[in-house]
């Protein structure tokens, strides 16, 4: 019997229509990776865009004027800077601090390619990078190359797994039902799917997200949804909404629509889904401000006139984003995270861990991590995706503590003031 899937790219937005303009290492063969400007929010601004949301007295410029390319932003001072295509000066809201340290941490990496988001809460870029080496297994030297920020070049991994979580939460699953389960750690077979006598222990949705259990998650997705409730699931967050005007994607989804083993892999992160690292800081983003998903934006003034940002738009209920971000928190604290995360750190982490290898081009393991902090009230989103060789330098989490320790660190105690603290009886 021949498969059928349901095949869809996303779309990548910026407030207003800023578009990022990058060579990179493959310029000819691939087109320029670009932020183009509309509302992710319904199907119908595919046809007619959504002007950005204005503040008073502020007018949004049109789409072909801001373009920005990265290859030639400055910097003066503690600003990024460019200049836009009809001559005006832009500022953008790249941080001084967390866009270098990006770009520090892809050479440390020296992983061939890789990419890394760090993103304000209301959709500020504070820093975009990507690079990759000409040599397949990694160099201290790269090329910068912005499409490894906004293609969707890597597969997705077990950061689908969010978007998984967030339908079997729509669909009535409770996060703390037990599931029994055997196996799953590093595949998952047709008997894993069904109530078996090896089913020699159970956990639930919450334990099954923090540790990447995949026999939990591909169970509960083969038991209690389909196609159409995770294609739905997905399409909530954009993965599935039509690129405007420039290349690159959210993501790409190749969902089996027969209800099978294919299927369950495909809900665990196994295959049929990829994930650009913008959106990976999208999806992050949405559990953070408790399912309203920003507009990322890039420019923060024109000629020294504040540039308006889109208003967010819900994607999923306040609801279904905590239940998720409480998985999330236990990733950090005590999961698939805990390493870069827990051990009682001072600022608490929410977020997901992926990793899934491929031989072609050639080898890389892809390791990926998205999410977000403080929990309570975040300030920060991260999404970092580095596809290593198989002598790594650096995990995503460990990057993407970095990129977090820099952004919050006034927010967090010194080490004599911890030291000082009186130890808990």
């Amino acid at each position: 019997m021949r498969r059928s899937h349901l095949l869809l790219a996303g779309a990548v937005v910026v407030a207003g229509g800023a578009a990022l303009l990058g060579a990179g290492g493959d310029s000819e063969k691939t087109p320029h990776a670009q932020i183009p400007g509309a509302s992710l929010a319904t199907p119908s601004a595919v046809a007619a865009p959504a002007p950005a949301a204005t503040a008073a007295g502020v007018a949004t410029p049109a789409v072909a004027q801001l373009a920005v390319d990265l290859d030639r932003i400055t910097r003066e001072g503690d600003a990024y800077v460019a200049t836009l295509a009809d001559g005006r000066k832009a500022t953008l809201t790249l941080d001084p601090d967390l866009q270098p340290l990006a770009e520090k941490l892809l050479d440390q990496s020296r992983a061939p390619r890789g990419a890394i988001v760090a993103m304000a809460p209301d959709g500020r870029i504070l820093a975009l990078a990507g690079r990759r080496t000409s040599e397949p297994k990694g160099a201290i030297k790269g090329t910068p190359d912005w499409h490894l920020v906004t293609d969707a070049w890597a597969p997705a991994a077990s950061i689908f797994k969010l978007v998984t979580a967030t339908a079997l939460v729509d669909a009535g699953v409770d996060p703390d039902d037990k599931v029994c389960f055997h196996g799953g750690i590093r595949s998952v077979s047709d008997h894993n799917l069904h109530d078996d006598k090896r089913d020699s222990r159970c956990e639930s949705l919450v334990f099954g997200v923090a540790h990447s259990q995949n026999a939990i998650l591909a169970k509960l997705a083969f038991q209690r949804l389909d196609s159409v409730k995770l294609l739905g699931a997905a399409n909530a967050f954009g993965f599935t909404q039509p690129l405007q005007l420039a290349p690159g994607a959210f993501g790409e989804l190749a969902l089996p629509t027969d209800h099978d083993l294919a299927f369950a892999q495909a809900a665990a992160g196994f295959s049929q889904t990829k994930l650009s690292v913008l959106g990976g800081a999208l999806l992050a983003a949405t559990f953070a401000d408790a399912g309203e998903q920003p507009t990322p934006r890039l420019i923060a003034a024109i000629d020294g006139q504040p540039y308006a940002a889109a208003a967010p738009r819900r994607a999923i209920t306040a609801t279904t984003a905590q239940q998720v971000t409480r998985m999330m928190e236990k990733t950090c604290d005590g999961g698939s995270a805990a390493k870069s995360f827990g051990r009682g750190r001072a600022i608490r982490v929410a977020g997901k861990t992926g990793t899934l290898t491929t031989e072609s081009p050639f080898y890389m393991e892809h390791s990926w991590f998205v999410g977000f902090a403080p929990v309570d009230k975040p300030e920060i989103v991260v999404s970092v995706l580095l596809g290593n060789p198989e002598n790594w330098h650096l995990r995503g989490h460990e990057a993407a503590r970095r990129l977090i320790d820099r952004a919050l660190r006034d927010a967090m105690p010194r080490e004599k003031d911890r030291a000082a603290r009186p130890a808990h009886r």
